[in-house]
């Protein structure tokens, strides 16, 4: 009886060696699931204030698929749009980036210390601007209450040449329909 065992052993063993590669025990299934793909992508975000500010995040990947993630006062709230931008729009954004000497920014507006923001107002949004591309990532965060910052003007403007890329207006909605004049 014993050898019969063995053989049997032997011969199951043998039997799962010639098994596919993508051959997946029913009882491992779903317990080890493959990792996503890894894609390159550039992030926007766009927090609470004081009042009916669009709260958001977009997320591009280098594929040039858009994610709108909603939070409050969009138009699309809750869950998350996906769309395909133009061909071309993830490195129009990096070529904006560099343009505007990304890299030079501060990490935060105001920093721990507030040493770089001369002046603040209270209750305003934040704009927090990502990229992470291989092993590479860099966030700037700026509150926009922090008012005369070195680089504000440049900032500004670096980000309303992305919105532009983004062409999201749609998805945050017109102001008058979060301030009661109509919908």
């Amino acid at each position: 009886m014993k050898k019969i065992s063995l053989f049997a052993c032997a011969g199951l063993f043998a039997a799962a060696g010639c098994a596919s590669g993508d051959y997946e025990p029913w009882v491992t299934k779903g317990v080890n699931p493959p990792k996503p793909e890894q894609h390159d992508t550039f992030t926007l975000e766009r927090t609470a204030c004081f009042g009916v500010c669009p709260v958001y995040e977009v997320i591009v990947d280098d594929r040039d698929i858009l994610e709108f993630r909603g939070r409050k006062f969009v138009t699309e709230e809750g869950g998350a749009v996906g769309e395909r931008l133009p061909d071309g729009s993830y490195g129009k954004l990096l070529a904006i980036a560099a343009a505007y000497q990304f890299d030079a920014f501060d990490a935060a507006y105001p920093n721990e210390n507030a040493t770089n923001c001369p002046q603040r107002v209270t209750d305003q949004p934040s704009v927090i601007v990502g990229f992470n591309a291989g092993d590479r990532a860099r966030t700037v965060s700026v509150y926009q209450g922090c008012i005369g910052f070195d680089g504000q003007d440049r900032f500004n403007a670096m980000i309303a040449e992305m919105d532009a890329v983004l062409d999201i207006g749609d998805l945050i909605g017109p102001r008058e329909a979060f301030l009661g004049g109509g919908q």
